[in-house]
């Protein structure tokens, strides 16, 4: 009996305690409100092209070089496949945890509509520490904040 209560705490250790989260939630009080408001602008950007079918650059905005070909790519393709997008309301904030191989960023998260993917609640938008440098924009159904699992 001790043995199987030690290995059911054991697992329950390893599932919850080194889970697959790799953010952590950033106090109200604490949010970089210029980061905030970044992200929040850029969010709105990308609506307003959106709906005026307008898939020039951002002006405005450092955007990372590493997914700034990709966003202006797939910019006419998700507009299309969104419709009509609402921002709602500001849901939450995150910071990167790992930052031994990755520079800082923080993550914000919207409360968000999309006409065409109502299953589709959540925009987040990474923005980098240095400079505000948006790191990405990402729309979602749940929370970005989780490892995914790999497929084997």
């Amino acid at each position: 009996m001790m043995k199987k209560l030690l290995l059911i705490s054991c697992i329950s250790l390893s599932v919850f305690g080194f889970g697959q989260k790799k953010y952590t939630k950033i106090d109200d009080s604490k949010i970089n409100q210029a980061r905030l408001e970044v992200g929040k602008s850029f969010i709105d950007e990308y609506i307003k092209k959106c709906r005026n079918k307008d898939y020039s650059e951002f002006k405005g905005f450092l955007i990372d070089k590493r997914i700034e070909a990709e966003l202006y790519k797939k910019l006419p393709k998700t507009c299309e496949e969104n419709g009509k997008m609402e921002l709602l309301d500001f849901n939450s904030a995150y910071e990167y945890d790992n930052l031994k191989y990755d520079d800082p960023v923080d993550v914000y998260i919207y409360d968000f509509k999309l006409e065409n993917l109502p299953e589709l609640k959540y925009a987040s938008v990474w923005v980098y520490e240095d400079k505000n440098v948006i790191g990405s924009i990402y729309f979602s159904k749940d929370k970005p904040i989780y490892k995914k699992k790999r497929k084997k």
